[in-house]
């Protein structure tokens, strides 16, 4: 599961969840942009910085990161969502990913990146 080259933006609210999936991605090789804390910061990083995955918790405080994913989607960008939450990613609106469910090693986030990755 090497990801050497690759910008893994991370969107989660909870700051030790980010900080530990950001670890893991650094161990695999990657290169981390964030953590994002919340939509405006994901969507300004996304604007302004290298990216070309991410991981996206659904619900960020408040607000939903449905903004974030349609923005990830319409640059054809391979996107995870890890989230407490699945059910929320089911209705259309929603654009398709992968759903890691929470709580989740942070190892099988990076896997499921990693398989992304590989697709496009």
């Amino acid at each position: 599961m090497r990801l050497i080259g690759h910008h893994i933006l991370i969107v989660e609210d909870e700051i030790l969840i980010g900080m530990e999936i950001a670890d893991t991605f650094r161990d695999a090789g990657a290169e981390i942009v964030g953590p994002a804390t919340s939509v405006d910061e994901a969507l300004q990083l996304l604007e302004n910085e290298t990216v070309t995955a991410a991981v996206v918790d659904v619900n960020l405080g408040g607000d939903t990161s449905l903004p974030v994913a349609v923005r990830l989607e319409a640059g054809h960008l391979p996107f995870v969502y890890h989230t407490g939450q699945p059910g929320i990613c089911g209705p259309a609106a929603w654009p398709k990913a992968p759903i890691v469910c929470k709580p989740a090693l942070a190892s099988t986030v990076v896997a499921v990146i990693a398989d992304a990755v590989g697709k496009v």
